[in-house]
């Protein structure tokens, strides 16, 4: 019997806002989705789904941020399953995928940032990198980086448990710029290793019996810019290598993959 292909954990940012469209730092702001931004979703998940990008009868569970503009963004590539294909799918609302909290920076220009921070006679010997130097009166990279770390946590240890039951298992990430930029370099173990308490945050972030929390003995951080683009409404796939949930990896063929002939070095596939 063929084993089940390699978990993926397919990362998708939000459809067009008015502040992603000019560019403005959206955090906590819950901006809605402009017209745009709803069509180009809709589109989206008709696409993945007709062209079998990504099978729904292999997603078993999807995590979104808590932000209007993540949920609806769900909503919206959903609607092209069927109703037993949704039911098939938890969908886990986890306050860690939250934007970076840009603190005094909310709602502002990059060149916007750079000046007020020079205004306070910030950055004279460096210029500000948000990866390394964090938010005034918002979020450290430590802050960040330890609350991107929890969730990678939960979704390896449900793709290590999918596999060896011989689950076919993608798991589908809805969140925002910043943040799943930062998400998937931590998969790719970029930045440094801190020790952390592993204590659960009170109240917890997520509310599903069906995902273990997962203490972490340490996390990680970035100290500088992973050098990711993606746009919003864009997809990524990160996955492993070699079948091994202990090697994440970066999948560059994203969500499309030409249907092999023999079995591959990344995972098996019946002939």
């Amino acid at each position: 019997m063929a084993k089940a292909p390699t978990p993926r954990c397919i990362i998708v940012r939000h459809g067009q806002t008015e502040w992603s469209k000019s560019g403005q730092y959206t955090g906590l702001t819950d901006l809605p989705l402009t017209e745009y931004g709803v069509g180009q979703m809709k589109r989206t998940g008709e696409s993945i789904f007709r062209n079998k990008f990504i099978d729904p009868n292999q997603i078993t569970y999807i995590f979104t941020s808590p932000r209007i503009r993540a949920k609806k963004t769900v909503e919206l590539i959903l609607e092209n399953l069927t109703e037993e294909q949704r039911t098939n799918i938890r969908v886990v609302v986890d306050e860690d995928l939250r934007e970076w909290e840009y603190g005094d920076y909310e709602g502002l220009l990059t060149e916007q940032i750079v000046q007020l921070r020079k205004s306070r006679n910030l950055d004279q010997n460096r210029p500000w990198n948000i990866w390394r130097d964090g938010c005034e009166n918002g979020e450290t990279t430590e802050q960040i980086g330890l609350r991107l770390s929890r969730v990678i946590g939960r979704i390896q240890n449900l793709h290590r448990k999918h596999q060896e039951e011989g689950i076919a298992s993608d798991i589908m990430v809805f969140a925002h710029g910043h943040a799943l930029r930062y998400f998937a370099g931590l998969w790719l173990r970029m930045g440094e290793e801190k020790q952390c308490d592993g204590q659960e945050p009170q109240p917890p972030t997520y509310q599903d019996d069906t995902v273990p929390f997962i203490s972490l003995k340490s996390y990680r951080h970035l100290v500088d810019n992973p050098s990711f683009l993606l746009d919003a409404g864009g997809i990524g796939v990160l996955s492993y290598a070699h079948h091994n949930i202990d090697e994440p990896a970066l999948a560059l063929a994203g969500a499309f993959v030409c249907p092999p002939e023999e079995e591959s070095q990344h995972g098996s596939t019946a002939k």
